[in-house]
């Protein structure tokens, strides 16, 4: 199979890359190369033969320095581009790395749990004085919010199949939540093998972790995580940290 990868040479971009080379015949687009998203009729043409759009490539977490307009531009203008691309080239599905920041995992956020795909965004049941994040997190949450709102239209629309998949914090525990990088590019693989349609639908990708229910992800695209063992350094805060 042909596909787009974007952000192939970012952290999960890399990792999914190496591991499933020779599976796939992979097309890259990266900033790295001079690859800009905002460029549309680059992407176009980039994206012409591909069957599927694997959209890793964004701005991937909070940043201090970077500003609301930063993220609207990289993660929700530039999915937009990665959509239209899609639809212009007949591509049968985009492949979005959403996040649960989508669900509030941020500090400075009292997100509610069990969490599943249907658990309300932060913006539909917290108030401003019940915030304590800063600027640049609610930046980066609204963007993945407002990114994965674009999937929503244009699956539910049936323009394009779309899937996203709300990938944990990747090789650490961030807030009690993780995702190894094997079970995280697992689930990209499982995502562009389902053979399902798939009119905008969002799976939780965790490692087997309490508060966020992965069932959906394991029935419906056979996700099937391992159980990772990270050191100390990779353990950054526990989930009773996530108000403080």
């Amino acid at each position: 199979m042909k596909i787009l990868v974007t952000g192939n040479k970012g952290f999960l971009g890399s990792g999914f890359c190496e591991k499933y080379a020779n599976e796939y015949e992979i097309v890259g687009y990266d900033l790295q190369d001079g690859d800009n998203l905002l460029d549309y009729e680059k992407l176009v043409k980039r994206s012409e033969g591909v069957a599927q759009i694997v959209h890793l490539g964004a701005i991937p977490k909070p940043v201090v320095g970077k500003s609301f307009d930063d993220y609207f531009d990289n993660n929700v203008r530039a999915t937009l581009n990665v959509l239209k691309a899609a639809v212009e080239n007949n591509v049968k599905r985009v492949i979005y790395a959403s996040s649960t920041t989508i669900y509030g995992i941020e500090k400075g956020i009292p997100f509610k749990t069990p969490i599943t795909e249907d658990t309300p965004f932060v913006s539909q049941y917290l108030k401003a004085d019940m915030l304590s994040c800063r600027d640049v997190d609610l930046s980066y949450h609204m963007s993945k919010v407002m990114a994965e709102q674009q999937l929503a239209w244009y699956g539910l629309n049936k323009k394009v199949q779309t899937i996203a998949l709300r990938f944990g914090p990747i090789n650490k525990v961030f807030l009690g939540t993780s995702v190894s990088m094997h079970n995280a590019t697992q689930a990209i693989k499982c995502a562009l093998e389902y053979q399902g349609e798939a009119w905008y639908e969002a799976f939780s990708i965790v490692d087997a972790i309490k508060h966020i229910d992965i069932s959906k992800a394991k029935t419906i695209l056979g996700y099937s995580p391992e159980v990772p063992n990270y050191t100390p350094e990779q353990i950054h805060s526990t989930f009773d940290q996530r108000t403080k």
